[in-house]
């Protein structure tokens, strides 16, 4: 996928989240409406941190701080909060939160030892938070289908299960990819844009998901399948 027509996929995901605050749906609660806000943000700035990395380059100009501070450490940030108001479990939220913590203290120790955050890629700090990412979402999905669910209604119809999924769909790949991204710079050009595309598809997927999962409840209405 190249990188413009990943763009304007996000730019439709935005599209469809921001046109959801103008849908009626009188059956929408209160909590959902604030999660619903919260996904439109994270959807916006990824965008604008994106609009902006994509602008760098164009303009001959390197954007590995961009992507180290928004895309390493801001949305790996905001996706744990996000999994976090998910949980229903005290331990759990905590767990959350002293994982953000520690992510955040090796984020600092990795830029001041190991990788300038200025000129590398931060893969040591990117393996962590994905890895965080990864395993409570795992928790999430665990919840839902092996032990007692979140949600009282049929899986189809709930965006959190549509929003988890695609968050894992991501950074699972991602994982991999970021991973080892700089430890792969000598192999041939060609494989790097193949990898670099496919990555991009699984991103375009991701948010194309965030902003249409909260009309499930609308598309899958007459959905009789459950957890």
């Amino acid at each position: 996928m190249a990188p413009n027509l990943y763009l304007i996929c996000l730019c439709i995901g935005f599209l469809f989240s921001f046109s959801f605050f103008y849908f009626k749906n009188k059956t929408q609660l209160p909590e959902e409406k604030f999660l619903h806000k919260y996904i439109f943000f994270i959807i916006l700035y990824v965008l604008l941190f994106e609009l902006y990395a994509n602008y760098l380059v164009v303009s001959g100009n390197t954007n590995v701080l961009v992507y180290n501070l928004f895309f390493v450490i801001g949305e790996t940030l905001l996706l744990l909060g996000y999994l976090r108001y998910l949980m229903d479990n005290r331990e759990a939220k905590r767990a959350v939160i002293i994982f953000s913590v520690f992510f955040l203290i090796w984020s600092v120790v990795n830029s001041l030892y190991f990788q300038d955050i200025t000129g590398l890629f931060q893969h040591y700090t990117h393996l962590l938070g994905s890895l965080g990412v990864v395993f409570f979402s795992c928790y999430i999905m665990y919840k839902l289908f092996l032990s007692e669910g979140f949600w009282d209604r049929p899986l189809m119809t709930v965006p959190h299960f549509w929003n988890v999924a695609a968050i894992l769909l991501f950074y699972c790949p991602n994982f991999i990819y970021f991973g080892s991204l700089n430890l792969m710079w000598d192999i041939d050009r060609w494989y790097l844009d193949v990898l670099a595309s496919t990555n991009r598809i699984f991103a375009a997927t991701l948010y194309l998901i965030l902003g249409l999962s909260f009309y499930s409840p609308i598309i899958f209405s007459g959905s009789s399948n459950g957890r």
